[in-house]
């Protein structure tokens, strides 16, 4: 009986087999790198442009909303599965994504990121209907999500506050014409 081929020995496939895995994981922890953020990373400012309407049905209403993300860094900020929370008057109003699954901000830049959502009809009747027959100092709202950075797992959060002035010309165009 012949003894084995030298490289079909066990001692030789396990440390093939190692050299292998060695490999697997710098290759993993070299790309594992693109999916974690740089250190002292600033997250990006957003701020909203536009509020429209996209679509009436009867069940719901369907809105489109520009988010203008400003990149403070100086390199690219890649941004994917972008998710929201939109709060209206201090009340929860709509959730929704990014348009785009994945968005790349260029360095020290700004620029628009669309975003689609819905709101059930019978949520923006009583919106409406609270919004005619209350004066209001502030039409406010809160903008509150997170993104992913690249295709990584590490999450990128995010909160605005502001006033929408679509909303104060809503509200006027609301309100019942002075009686004469």
């Amino acid at each position: 009986m012949n003894p084995p081929p030298a490289d079909r020995s066990p001692a030789r496939r396990r440390l093939a087999l190692a050299a292998v895995c060695v490999a697997l994981a710098a290759g993993a922890l070299a790309s594992g790198c693109a999916w974690v953020p740089p250190p002292g990373m600033t997250p990006p400012r957003l701020s909203v442009s536009d509020f429209v309407i996209r679509d009436v049905g009867r069940d719901e209403v369907r809105f489109a909303l520009t988010l203008e993300a400003q990149n403070l860094n100086d390199y690219q900020v890649p941004v994917t599965d972008l998710r929201f929370e939109l709060d209206l008057l201090g009340r929860p109003f709509a959730s929704g994504n990014a348009v785009q699954r994945k968005v790349v901000l260029a360095p020290n830049a700004t620029q628009p990121v669309p975003v689609e959502f819905t709101v059930p009809t019978s949520r923006l009747v009583a919106f409406v209907r609270d919004l005619s027959l209350v004066e209001l100092t502030e039409l406010s709202y809160r903008l509150k999500g997170s993104a992913s950075w690249g295709d990584g797992v590490f999450t990128i959060p995010f909160e605005r506050r502001g006033e929408f002035d679509v909303l104060r010309k809503f509200r006027d165009a609301l309100r019942p014409l002075p009686q004469r």
